[in-house]
């Protein structure tokens, strides 16, 4: 068996699914092996570009809890494939990236796309160290296997990241075997892993004490819990014992938002209600699969370090210590939740104020004028007042929302508004790039997150104009494939986060951040006939109700594109924006 078919038997008898890509002269062996060894058990999906590529296998890791495979050729095609890898790297995603690379014959000769750090080229294993967990140059047979093993696993060891496997092109024609009798089932083994960490029954009864002791204690869950699949052990904590929950912007929808004891979403773009109980009534903080990253705690540096705080995490590589907490516990979140679980019924505890329901609050938007030129709409002072805002059109959003399938927010004010005003429906799950936040992951990344999926689910994407123009031609990937996504595009003809910098930090002096019109939806139509794609413009509230009921009705089982005109601007709901003044309202209302 040569290389780059021990490479696709591999991945395809491990039923990874999909391999995301853009082919070329040094990557062309995997995607032949592919052709004809991967049956209906390992696709290649071409993608627009290689960052768009990352992005799907980074979504399909995250949203399937899998190691999503992504590859590229050399030179160019290498470097964009790093832009969506550094992402997995900083948001701990299992990620497996295949790199061709010029044939070793000619390195160091003026081969074409030399990556190999000899003269004055790029050195690309170097590169790649930087931003994965593990990186590997495959130059001989007999090295074969023990650097694919450690490719395959390494994303699940300890905290999890992206593995890089660099493959000379004359490489993967060389002879290295049949698979090894029981390579598969040890890879299995290792990406099933769940490193325990003993909690002694000493420290189990301290902590049960103070936590009985507390009148107001809080859980916060963050990713940790999405990635253990430990919502439903959080779920039953709390309707056992009574306790407050909050969830972060990595995973808004972690917990039922219509649950009695949900206060909301805490951070950057969390809630008024949320905030509030922190800092006013709690007395015992418990963070749960998260290290309360600034992104995770805004404003609420006081709150934490001077109210007692546990933080439960399977890694604390990037934890902030000033925070300085009572606990500090390297655990898996669903292990410990099932220790609580089970100390609950040995030794069962209920808070006094588990009855009340506490009203989860959002900010009550607030209309700003930016004054610069040229506007995109210089809209009438009436056509202002009757057109959408992004409020108004989130809020609507809200009834079309999927009950199955995948949620996916991208940068920017779109994403800190969606966040904030979206009630998130049970089993779907939410996605946003928090690890190097690019524009454009969530377009990309709604494809690797609905490959796969049931009859039944669909995905929805929120995301800006900006962000459109960056990766929006994946779009056509999806077309391709029929995938029931619909692309909900905000367009108001500028980056709206940078615009709001620079309107509150720089006097308003608006530079590099605006543009000329664009018409999405006749873009979007582009990429297909009626028949394979859906687009519309929705300029004012009445239409945003027309389009999405034609939609879901008559559209729902293919690609979607909903471009949104905003002509009258508003301040994000995002925290370091909004005034502690700011007016609040109850959510969802």
């Amino acid at each position: 068996m040569i290389l780059a078919d021990a490479i696709v038997t591999c991945l395809r008898d491990l039923k990874l699914g999909y391999l995301f890509g853009v082919s070329g002269a040094n990557i062309e062996h995997i995607h032949d092996s592919v052709y004809r060894l991967g049956g209906t058990e390992l696709q290649t999906v071409m993608t627009k570009s290689e960052f768009g590529a990352a992005f799907m296998a980074d979504a399909r890791a995250r949203t399937h809890h899998t190691l999503g495979v992504c590859c590229a050729t050399s030179g160019g095609g290498m470097m964009n494939l790093a832009v969506g890898v550094a992402e997995s790297f900083a948001h701990s995603v299992p990620v497996l990236a295949l790199v061709g690379q010029a044939p070793l014959a000619q390195e160091g000769r003026g081969g074409f796309q030399d990556s190999s750090g000899i003269g004055a080229t790029v050195n690309a294993k170097a590169m790649w160290a930087a931003i994965s967990k593990y990186t590997c140059k495959v130059e001989s047979a007999d090295q074969f296997w023990s650097l694919w093993f450690e490719s395959l696993t390494q994303p699940f060891k300890g905290r999890r990241g992206p593995a890089v496997m660099l493959l000379p092109r004359d490489v993967m024609m060389l002879e290295v075997g049949e698979i090894p009798g029981d390579f598969l089932a040890r890879v299995k083994a290792e990406m099933a892993s769940k490193p325990e960490t003993t909690l002694d029954a000493g420290l189990l009864e301290e902590l049960w004490q103070q936590l009985k002791n507390a009148r107001n204690p809080v859980m916060v869950l963050g990713s940790g819990v999405v990635r253990r699949n430990a919502a439903d052990a959080a779920l039953q904590f709390a309707n056992a014992c009574g306790i407050k929950v909050v969830s972060t912007l990595a995973c808004p929808g972690i917990f039922p938002n219509n649950h009695e004891h949900y206060l909301g979403m805490m951070g950057v773009a969390g809630h008024p209600s949320t905030h509030q109980y922190i800092e006013e009534q709690a007395d015992l903080i418990i963070g749960v699969g998260t290290q309360l990253r600034v992104m995770t705690r805004a404003t609420l540096d006081a709150a934490l370090t001077e109210k007692p705080l546990w933080v439960v995490n399977d890694n604390f590589d990037e934890f902030d210590h000033h925070l300085n907490p009572n606990l500090k516990l390297e655990m898996n979140a669903d292990q410990f939740l099932a220790i609580m679980n089970a100390q609950q019924c040995k030794d069962p505890v209920q808070f006094a104020g588990s009855s009340i329901h506490k009203v989860v609050t959002c900010f009550k938007p607030e209309k700003i004028n930016y004054d610069f030129s040229p506007r995109i709409f210089p809209a009438k002072k009436a056509e202002a007042e009757e057109g959408l805002t992004q409020s108004e059109a989130i809020k609507r959003l809200n009834r079309f929302l999927p009950d199955q399938g995948h949620i996916l927010f991208d940068a920017g004010n779109c994403a800190a508004a969606a966040a904030h005003f979206l009630k998130m429906p049970l089993d779907v799950s939410n996605t946003i790039a928090l690890g190097m936040g690019g524009m454009g992951y969530a377009i990309a990344g709604a494809i690797g997150a609905q490959l796969g999926e049931a009859e039944t689910a669909r995905t929805m994407v929120f995301c800006g104009d900006g962000a459109f123009m960056m990766t929006g031609l994946e779009i056509h990937t999806a077309v391709d494939l029929q995938l029931p996504i619909l692309w909900v595009v905000f367009n108001n003809s500028m980056h709206g986060m940078c615009v709001t910098r620079q309107q509150l930090y720089f006097e308003g002096r608006i530079e590099g951040n605006t543009y000329g019109d664009i018409s999405i939806a006749q873009i979007a139509s582009g990429f297909g006939g009626p028949d394979r794609i859906w687009s519309a413009v929705a300029t004012n509230p009445v239409e945003l109700d027309i389009h999405l009921q034609q939609y879901l009705s008559h559209h729902g089982r293919k690609p979607g594109v909903l471009e949104l005109k905003i002509v009258a601007e508003e301040m994000p709901p995002f925290m370091p924006f909004v005034s502690l003044r700011a007016e609040t309202e109850s959510a969802w209302i």
